[in-house]
């Protein structure tokens, strides 16, 4: 089991010099210093107490830890602290089978730091703790504790459950409080003794010496490294406020990875960042979670990935290294699950100099588009979300084709209930802040037999990013302003959403339109003035699957804007049908990243 919070307020902290090592989440508390860790959010309407109480005479040296509401008055608080600790010294009298002991009072009182006046106990526990904890110490038998308010301080940390050599291993889950993220230190350790079983691993975690690595958010392993236990200590900062460090050790061992995987070579060719003038761009479909995880996936679309090359877990560590491995500067991704790109995309790309923006998709579905940009190379100015199925109907750009649409209700059913967006991203140049560029990242609706309704959606975007493009060549008449455009578009280049992006016009009697019967579309033009193509041409296929391949995704840019100077090779078709079909154990997804190095057109 993947070890879980404890939070401040729940019992079972370890004090700081134990050497008890478990798959289990702790804190190691240095609770020498004389202090009651407060710990209060806004939002909540409770205040959390945690000190050590040390008594010889009593046999007690133990940390309480209390949960109080933030209205309770102090003196029920100081009564319950006694009470605690009366308990405490109860059970040790208790075990020791003594019958000669007696409930001794342990006077528990707050005075004022100033003057020593006892504070009145009928003040709230809120007043007393927080709003004046400079101006109060807690006193428990002879003992002066002062109040340390909300320290920063790490609430979780996972890591992952499968963990192999050759990959990076980073923190699965990372939550903090009253601290940032961005400011955490990350220690790296290895276990000294290699195991054959994580069972026999955990019945042996006392006999561990732990080896230091390295410093940082990941930690890259080795074929050495099979057969070991890995820990981080993670140490919060707020500014220069340190917290208390906090571990967790993996509940699995080390395992061998793969052997070298066909992105691996195509890094060969990425290995340098691209030149001045010049931007990389990717554009991946990732695989989902939630198209991934069930039973139709693992049994009939994938059925030739083993189920452990299938899971998220083993999938997410290919895809971070294929994709830190392109050195992209402008990475447009699409089946993002959200956790995933909270905690393993925007952490990972992020500690490599990238900054990430995430957008769902409409209704339910938790995965969505992300954008991630190079910092030292392009600043992101404006992010837009567009439900494209709103636009339809609310946006006057599309009065005359949301009233053709209407036409056909079963047309306008389809075309309203779609979930799909189109993100769009005002991205500057940091080498040069005359050059703006609008990227625009979707992922069509899916449906063999929806070829219209593509067309529709293609439409839309196209003319919302137009829209973007015009306002902000009036904005600013003296910088050029781009258009990239990317996505998984779901279509061939036989049909009509390729054609109305490279040729710039579908006509009303094109042969998409009347493609199922009940849906037809009838009396809608497309058009756009863009000079469009695709960067990478059209490979005979960017999905490849045991039913179905074809060329869905693209990286569309302006001609007269962009030269491109490199498209980093496909796989060869030997690597992708190596395993039968993708994904597979070298391939994470059922889609291959298209990558692309374009330059700026001298004006």
């Amino acid at each position: 089991m993947r070890g879980r919070a404890l939070l401040l307020g729940v019992s079972c902290c370890r004090l700081y010099n134990c050497r008890l090592y478990s798959p289990q989440f702790r804190r190691i508390y240095d609770m020498s210093l004389r202090k009651v860790v407060v710990t209060h959010e806004s939002e909540t309407m409770t205040v959390g107490l945690s000190f050590r109480y040390q008594d010889e005479g009593r046999n007690v040296d133990r940390i309480f830890n209390l949960q109080r509401s933030t209205q309770d008055e102090l003196g029920n608080t100081l009564a319950r602290i006694s009470g605690n600790i009366l308990k405490a010294v109860f059970k040790k009298k208790k075990n020791k089978k003594s019958e000669d002991f007696k409930y001794d009072e342990i006077p528990v009182k707050m005075l004022r730091v100033d003057n020593e006046e006892s504070v009145p106990e009928d003040m709230t526990c809120y007043d007393s703790f927080v709003v004046n904890s400079k101006s109060h110490n807690l006193i428990i038998g002879d003992i002066q504790y002062a109040i340390d308010l909300n320290p920063p301080v790490v609430k979780t940390v996972d890591l992952p459950k499968n963990m192999m050599a050759g990959f990076p291993v980073y923190p699965n889950k990372l939550e903090v409080a009253f601290a940032e993220k961005e400011q955490c230190i990350f220690k790296w350790f290895k276990s000294d003794i290699k195991f054959e079983t994580d069972k026999v691993a955990n019945a042996h975690l006392n006999k561990i010496k732990w080896i230091e690595l390295e410093h940082g958010l990941a930690c890259r392993t080795t074929c050495e490294d099979v057969g070991r236990l890995f820990k981080v200590v993670v140490t919060p900062y707020m500014g220069e406020r340190r917290g208390e460090d906090a571990e967790v050790v993996s509940s699995v061992l080390v395992s061998a990875g793969p052997g070298e995987c066909p992105f691996e070579r195509r890094h060969e060719f990425t290995k340098n960042m691209a030149g001045n003038n010049s931007l990389r761009v990717i554009s991946y479909n990732i695989l989902a979670e939630l198209y991934a995880d069930s039973d139709h996936a693992r049994n009939i679309l994938f059925s030739s990935c083993p189920p452990y090359a299938l899971d998220l877990d083993y999938r997410k560590q290919l895809l971070i290294k294929e994709i830190l491995g392109y050195n992209g500067d402008l990475i447009c991704l699409q089946e993002v699950d959200e956790k995933v790109f909270n905690r393993d995309l925007l952490p990972a790309l992020g500690s490599q100099g990238l900054e990430g923006h995430y957008t769902a998709k409409g209704g339910q579905v938790t995965e969505g588009c992300t954008i991630f940009c190079r910092k030292n190379k392009l600043r992101i100015l404006e992010q837009n979300r567009f439900l494209l199925s709103a636009e339809l109907q609310n946006n006057i750009l599309f009065a005359d084709m949301w009233e053709e649409v209407q036409t056909s209700p079963d047309l306008t059913l389809k075309m309203t209930q779609r979930s799909t967006v189109l993100q769009v991203s005002v991205i500057e140049s940091v080498e040069n802040p005359s050059k703006l560029i609008v990227v625009g990242i979707t992922h069509l609706y899916f449906h063999p037999d929806a070829d219209h309704i593509r067309l529709l959606q293609a439409g839309i975007c196209i003319k919302l990013l137009q829209q973007v493009l015009s306002l902000y060549e009036t904005k600013h008449p003296e910088k050029e302003v781009s258009l990239i455009f990317c996505g998984d578009f779901n279509s061939t280049p036989e049909f009509e959403v390729y054609r109305l992006m490279t040729t710039q016009l579908v006509d009303f009697d094109d042969i998409d339109w009347s493609g199922k019967e009940s849906e037809f579309v009838k009396n809608i033009r497309l058009s756009h003035n863009l000079e469009l193509d695709s960067a990478c041409g059209c490979p005979p296929y960017t999905n490849y699957t045991t039913g179905f391949y074809g060329c869905l995704d693209y990286i569309f840019y302006q001609t007269d804007k962009f030269i491109v100077k490199q498209v980093i090779p496909m796989p060869s078709h030997e690597e992708v049908t190596e395993h039968v079909a993708i994904p597979s154990i070298t391939f994470p997804s059922d889609h291959i990243a298209l990558i692309a190095d374009l330059e700026f057109k001298e004006t």
